[in-house]
């Protein structure tokens, strides 16, 4: 496919999926076929070129840190394989200089200014500050375009840039999955290049919290693995902040024998009790751990997320009514702002429920609120806003969808959303529109469904974009500029890689009934309160009928029940066999990030035997009706066994996609649930959340709803009727031997 082709597919993708974005003519800098991410907010360029090469010589000061210039050089090599030798007369100066880029009011954001000056065999990146000069660096780095023969091109002209908003957050979530330290500094290297500066770590029992080693997991990172992690963050400026989910959510501390009489209520190991000092003794010392592990950061996450039953505990004085549990939620966060503080770390907080609107003026006013969503009202923003509460807006990435993020416009769970790119779009102005003091963005992305990180990176750049500069350039352009940079300016389209694959995880996803959980016995409570709601729901669809062994009558259930999936998935395997044989092409034709798309093309299998099963279970059933109906009790057989044999197939495609998937994952992540150096994992569900990602110890969860169905047994069952029927009619039996399956 031409360049012109594939340039226009996307824009007809692009168009198709965000119906609702008005477009926008794209910015100066990319009508001459270049990008910045963030978009850089003044752009005043020449219609010219120059060119650069190796022979370019970079110069810089004393006032400019090594962290600065080794970085520059290493990116240099590892995006673009170049290394400038200085033999040339071409030079690029790199220069601290405060009086670089004028007139910010906010200092915190103008030392995050910088200005890059291109002209004919001369380039100079300044920055108010190091963060600034460094900021720079990665748009000189982005702004170099491949041409023929090993050289780069670049714009002649100034770019002036500097953010809108202080602080642009993404979010890691750990809970149910551990990533191998070599990949984390590989996103902190990605995370600079888009001028992400804060990385909130939900951490979970991903720690080895040294005060209280129980509850690190077998796999936990150690003291001396986050206080590396956090030295390479820092020296890209970033900061990267310890989220401790405390003091709800605390099912990976209480499900311990040790903390069990710390629970808010024994029927529960949700919630701590916060009226008992020695649980707040506890939630200080996993506090302390990760301050130590974390030297020279300015922040903390204190969490208080979904603190659904404060003061419920029979320890607390007060009623367990409304507005005692908004009293009890304040008195938390007052008391754990006021530790923070003495131990100089500024607090995070979800501020939100069970806080009722009039106690707001009680939240203390330096605490961050990281959570200003569309949930929240026009009141309410107000009155944090009147309080002197900074917040930061919140654009969820991911929440409870399976596989591949809501990206695009798409109908989910019976209704029709616009998609999450398009509410990060608009998600800024929304809220300040409604009286929030934005002083920066949090890009969320839950692990609750057991997601590869790897599917994260449009979310965590958009929202960064829009953080960076407000509103601009447009969505579709926003797009384009994250895949050029992200895979490189000149490797193949990847819109309708991602289309396709949100397709198909939404096909994975709709596919399965919810019915009443024969796994997980009834929850705890919800939202509301204990006792209300807490169904648990297992993932499956009904298996095939089993003929019977005397007349073999069977009725065809399958087929007529899920009629419109077995279409429906006739209808995607094409799109799906298209989207593999794009990804296999493509992990050698991408410039950068290769291994995305290896994670990518793992969905895109798992994504393909879910279509596969279901158009084979329809072909299993319709054997079974046909030897049902058949004119002989030799071809009956023959029927049988066909059908029997395509149960095999369809068991050993399970096996072989589930090997290559987990050889995939395997390659950036610990194995989930694994015991290591004789520490075993204990593996409790929590009883208020029932997150997809934690129905199965290890990766299995996404194989739950096809092991419920037992295809496996159907199949030995399947097995006895074809031997019981041939013995009853004396028909010698082919075909029926075992199959081996790939461990």
């Amino acid at each position: 496919m031409n360049k012109f082709i594939k340039f226009n597919l996307s824009v007809f993708l692009i168009v198709c999926v965000f119906y609702k974005v008005n477009a926008q003519s794209v910015t100066d800098l990319r009508s001459m076929g270049y990008a910045i991410f963030p978009a850089p907010q003044k752009v005043d360029l020449e219609n010219k070129n120059i060119l650069i090469d190796d022979s370019w010589q970079v110069r810089f000061d004393k006032s400019v840190p090594n962290k600065i210039t080794s970085s520059f050089a290493e990116r240099v090599q590892e995006l673009h394989s170049l290394k400038f030798s200085g033999q040339g007369s071409g030079k690029i100066e790199l220069r601290v200089n405060k009086e670089a880029v004028k007139g910010i009011a906010n200092l915190s954001n103008s030392k995050q200014a910088y200005k890059i000056t291109i002209s004919d065999g001369s380039v100079r990146i300044e920055g108010n500050d190091e963060t600034g000069l460094f900021y720079g660096v990665q748009s000189f780095i982005q702004l170099m375009k491949p041409t023929p023969r090993g050289k780069f091109q670049l714009p002649l002209g100034t770019i002036t840039d500097w953010p809108d908003l202080e602080l642009r957050f993404i979010h890691w979530d750990t809970k149910h999955h551990r990533d191998k330290v070599a990949t984390l500094k590989r996103y902190i290297d990605w995370s600079a290049y888009f001028k992400i500066n804060a990385i909130a770590f939900e951490i979970e029992d991903k720690y080895e919290y040294p005060s209280h080693p129980i509850i690190g997991s077998p796999d936990a990172f150690t003291k001396e693995e986050m206080q590396e992690l956090t030295k390479y963050a820092l020296d890209r400026f970033i900061q990267l902040v310890p989220n401790v989910q405390a003091p709800a959510h605390m099912a990976y501390v209480l499900k311990h024998k040790e903390f069990e009489h710390l629970k808010a209520d024994h029927e529960s190991n949700y919630q701590a009790c916060m009226c008992n000092d020695e649980a707040m003794e506890l939630i200080f010392d996993m506090y302390q751990d990760m301050i130590d592990a974390t030297p020279g950061v300015d922040y903390f996450f204190v969490s208080t997320d979904e603190v659904y039953y404060a003061g419920i505990c029979g320890e607390c004085k007060n009623e367990y009514n409304e507005e005692n549990r908004s009293k009890a939620w304040v008195e938390y966060l007052q008391r754990v702002n006021k530790w923070m503080k003495e131990r100089n770390r500024r607090v995070l907080a979800w501020v939100e429920y069970p806080l009722l609107p009039k106690d707001i003026s009680k939240v203390p006013s330096d605490v961050i609120d990281a959570i200003m969503g569309p949930h929240k009202t026009k009141e309410w923003s107000v009155n944090e806003t009147k309080a002197g509460i900074d917040q930061l807006s919140y654009s969820s990435m991911q929440g409870a969808e399976y596989l591949f993020p809501n990206y695009f416009s798409t109908k989910y769970r019976n209704r029709q959303i616009n998609g999450r790119l398009s509410d990060a779009y608009r998600d800024i102005s929304n809220r300040e529109g409604e009286g929030a003091n934005l002083i920066g963005t949090f890009a969320a992305a839950w692990d609750d469904a057991g997601l590869h990180s790897e599917t994260f990176w449009l979310g965590w750049a958009t929202v960064t974009q829009y953080g960076w500069t407000k509103n601009t350039p447009s969505l579709q352009q926003n797009i384009i500029d994250f895949m050029d940079l992200f895979y490189g300016m000149d490797s193949p389209d990847m819109v309708e890689t991602y289309v396709g694959l949100q397709e198909g995880a939404r096909f994975y996803e709709d596919l399965w009934e919810r019915k009443e959980s024969v796994e997980r016995t009834r929850g705890y409570g919800n939202s509301k309160g204990k006792g209300v709601g807490g169904e648990m729901q297992d993932l499956l669809i009904d298996p095939l009928m089993i003929p019977s062994a005397k007349d073999l009558s069977v009725e065809p259930v399958f087929t007529v029940k899920y009629a419109e999936k077995i279409n429906e998935a006739t209808v995607l395997l094409e799109k799906n066999q298209r989207l593999i044989l794009h990804l296999i092409r493509n992990i050698t034709r991408v410039r950068h990030n290769s291994y995305n798309l290896e994670v990518l093309l793992s969905i895109a299998l798992l994504e393909r035997y879910t279509m596969n099963m279901v158009i084979n279970l329809a072909k299993v059933e319709d054997y079974l009706v046909r030897a049902s109906k058949a004119d002989s009790e030799n071809q009956a057989v023959s029927l049988l066994v066909e059908a029997h044999q395509l149960s095999g197939k369809i068991l050993q495609e399970q096996n072989e996609m589930w090997k290559a998937l987990n050889a995939t994952w395997g390659k950036s992540r610990l194995a989930k649930g694994a015991g290591v150096g004789g520490k075993d994992f204990l593996h409790v569900y929590d009883d208020v959340k029932d997150h997809f990602a934690d129905r199965r110890k290890g990766l299995e969860y996404m194989l739950a709803p096809f092991e419920r169905m037992g295809i496996e047994d159907w199949r030995k069952q399947l097995s006895k009727v074809i031997t019981d029927f041939s013995e009853l009619h004396n028909i010698p039996v082919t075909g029926l031997e075992a199959e081996r399956l790939e461990d």
